[in-house]
């Protein structure tokens, strides 16, 4: 049910936190397991390693995960797709061209519940319809536009399904996944180059950083019931950004090395720590947020088949995630010494652009 889907976004990246926490740990256990050779079948000899044991001990836990979906996996009845049909025909049938929404002023209904189904996206017309409701605001009334982008056929080219919401969210995921890879993917190479951190040094952070955003998931699942996800996911990027000025290092901006790591202004290891977890935690927690809005406003005629938005949301986060490493690489060719701010300020620009365009879509995102 739609009223349920950013709590349970919510549990999903919980979840996920719970995975990340672990896996740094096991790194850590697997990096004290003396080196050995071995040698399967007829293959080469392979050496196990603090850097290799992490590789194979994925492979042997995927291959089991492989087998189990392959044996037990069935696809589920899909309740919300038809909730979502049914919120569409109550929109096509309920407007009127001509006619002005008008919400009482002693309505216990909220202005953005009650343009809920005005702006999701039809899918039986193929132009978009502008509506008006007028609601009341502490006595004192004011107009809410929201623009209703309905769709063609289902037979019609995919992009043209698309809804300027699912496009936002889209865009939404795009940056933070992008974000989250600058800060994880550039960790070890950065602190090794900065604090000398061993891979004990840099499992422990992701350890840390997994457990801080379980009880922030938590949190978010819980602010979910008063606060719509679009209000959540702004403030949450927001944190994140702050996140980000915390380990902004401005002495990098006017010394030749990083050697000043005394200087109260230059970012140390606890200062990183500190920005790390702050971010790390506000990207995380806020992603379930827009997941949950996007299941709200993408159109049914996207949510249906293969080819759906689910599929098209994760490739544009594994797009983000696979440019952000090729990002990285080109910044640490570039300059190794100043990659923390080579990471830092397109990351904070990115986030800054999606928070404007979150507050520019405002009224198309209201479920």
């Amino acid at each position: 049910p739609f009223k349920l889907r950013t709590a349970a976004s919510a549990a999903f990246a919980m979840a996920a936190s719970l995975g990340l926490a672990s896996g740094p740990a096991m790194a850590i256990v697997l990096d004290r397991i003396n080196p050995f050779q071995f040698q399967i079948l007829w293959s080469d000899v392979h050496y196990w390693n603090g850097m290799t044991g992490p590789g194979y001990f994925m492979s042997i836990c995927w291959g089991v995960y492989a087998l189990l979906c392959l044996l037990t996996f069935s696809e589920p009845q899909r309740s919300g797709l038809q909730e979502l049909k049914n919120r569409e025909i109550v929109a096509n049938s309920s407007y009127n061209d001509d006619s002005e929404w008008i919400r009482p002023a002693d309505s216990n209904v909220s202005a953005d519940s009650f343009g809920t189904s005005i702006a999701a996206s039809a899918s039986t017309s193929s132009h978009s319809r502008d509506y008006i409701t007028r609601n009341s605001n502490q006595n004192n009334g004011f107009i809410h536009r929201v623009q209703a982008i309905c769709c063609t056929s289902n037979s019609g080219p995919y992009l043209s399904r698309m809804t300027k919401a699912t496009a936002v969210c889209m865009t939404v995921i795009f940056i933070k996944r992008w974000v989250l890879e600058c800060l994880v993917g550039s960790a070890s190479i950065l602190t090794k180059n900065r604090y000398e951190w061993s891979i004990a040094n840099v499992g422990a952070l992701h350890l840390a950083n997994g457990l801080i955003v379980i009880p922030v998931s938590i949190l978010a699942g819980y602010l979910s019931q008063y606060y719509q996800d679009r209000f959540l996911a702004t403030r949450f990027l927001v944190i994140t950004v702050v996140g980000m000025v915390i380990i902004l290092d401005v002495t990098d901006f006017y010394s030749d090395s990083n050697v000043q790591i005394t200087s109260w202004l230059s970012v140390g290891p606890y200062r990183y720590s500190l920005g790390t977890v702050i971010a790390f935690s506000g990207i995380q927690a806020g992603e379930s947020f827009v997941a949950s809005l996007m299941s709200k406003v993408v159109p049914s005629t996207l949510a249906e088949g293969t080819f759906n938005s689910g599929l098209l949301a994760t490739l544009v986060g594994t797009s983000g995630q696979a440019i952000a490493d090729l990002f990285i690489t080109l910044m640490g060719l570039c300059s190794i010494e100043n990659l923390l701010n080579l990471m830092v300020i397109p990351s904070m620009l990115l986030l800054m652009m999606s928070i404007l365009l979150i507050q520019r879509q405002y009224s198309n995102l209201a479920v």
